[in-house]
Protein backbone atom coordinates (compact mmCIF):
# COMPACT_ATOMS: atom_id res chain seq x y z
CA UNK A 1 0.00 0.00 0.00
CA UNK A 2 1.61 3.51 -1.06
CA UNK A 3 1.39 6.38 0.71
CA UNK A 4 -0.11 9.26 -0.12
CA UNK A 5 1.94 12.33 -0.29
CA UNK A 6 0.79 15.93 -0.24
CA UNK A 7 2.17 19.38 -0.70
CA UNK A 8 2.13 21.89 1.98
CA UNK A 9 -0.49 24.88 1.31
CA UNK A 10 -1.18 27.97 1.95
CA UNK A 11 -4.46 29.05 4.26
CA UNK A 12 -6.03 30.20 0.76
CA UNK A 13 -5.53 26.47 -0.55
CA UNK A 14 -3.12 27.48 -3.20
CA UNK A 15 -0.43 25.13 -3.46
CA UNK A 16 3.24 26.43 -1.73
CA UNK A 17 5.91 26.52 -4.53
CA UNK A 18 9.30 25.03 -2.85
CA UNK A 19 11.66 27.19 -5.21
CA UNK A 20 11.44 30.29 -8.10
CA UNK A 21 9.62 29.62 -10.72
CA UNK A 22 12.08 32.16 -12.72
CA UNK A 23 14.85 29.46 -12.01
CA UNK A 24 15.54 27.53 -14.87
CA UNK A 25 18.14 24.72 -14.50
CA UNK A 26 21.48 24.73 -16.42
CA UNK A 27 24.23 22.21 -17.61
CA UNK A 28 26.77 24.67 -17.34
CA UNK A 29 30.06 23.40 -15.04
CA UNK A 30 31.05 27.39 -14.68
CA UNK A 31 27.51 27.44 -12.90
CA UNK A 32 28.86 25.48 -10.03
CA UNK A 33 27.55 25.21 -7.19
CA UNK A 34 24.07 27.96 -8.78
CA UNK A 35 22.41 25.34 -10.93
CA UNK A 36 20.73 27.07 -13.02
CA UNK A 37 20.03 30.81 -14.15
CA UNK A 38 17.50 33.23 -13.05
CA UNK A 39 14.61 34.43 -16.09
CA UNK A 40 12.95 36.90 -13.86
CA UNK A 41 14.40 40.19 -14.78
CA UNK A 42 12.50 42.91 -16.64
CA UNK A 43 14.56 43.72 -19.57
CA UNK A 44 14.34 39.86 -20.26
CA UNK A 45 18.40 39.16 -19.77
CA UNK A 46 19.35 36.35 -17.84
CA UNK A 47 20.91 36.56 -14.42
CA UNK A 48 22.36 33.89 -12.75
CA UNK A 49 22.10 34.55 -8.96
CA UNK A 50 24.98 34.66 -6.26
CA UNK A 51 25.84 31.72 -4.66
CA UNK A 52 24.02 33.09 -0.68
CA UNK A 53 21.11 34.21 -2.44
CA UNK A 54 21.13 31.16 -4.85
CA UNK A 55 20.71 28.89 -1.57
CA UNK A 56 18.59 30.67 0.78
CA UNK A 57 16.06 31.91 -1.74
CA UNK A 58 15.83 30.36 -4.95
CA UNK A 59 15.48 27.15 -3.86
CA UNK A 60 13.26 27.99 -0.57
CA UNK A 61 10.21 28.82 0.11
CA UNK A 62 11.74 32.22 0.80
CA UNK A 63 11.61 32.92 -2.47
CA UNK A 64 9.01 35.44 -3.00
CA UNK A 65 11.35 37.53 -0.28
CA UNK A 66 13.78 38.00 -3.46
CA UNK A 67 13.24 41.69 -5.16
CA UNK A 68 13.86 40.78 -8.39
CA UNK A 69 10.94 38.20 -7.99
CA UNK A 70 9.08 40.57 -6.17
CA UNK A 71 9.18 43.11 -8.91
CA UNK A 72 8.25 40.56 -11.98
CA UNK A 73 5.56 39.29 -9.79
CA UNK A 74 4.22 42.86 -9.10
CA UNK A 75 0.40 43.44 -11.00
CA UNK A 76 0.90 45.33 -13.95
CA UNK A 77 1.52 48.65 -12.64
CA UNK A 78 2.29 50.55 -15.15
CA UNK A 79 -0.45 49.43 -17.26
CA UNK A 80 -3.24 51.46 -15.15
CA UNK A 81 -1.31 54.64 -16.42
Amino acid sequence: MALETRSPTREDSSPVMDRCPFLKPAMADWLWPVEGFCRARLDGRLMVPPVPHYLHLCTTTEHHLCEVFRARSRPADKAVA
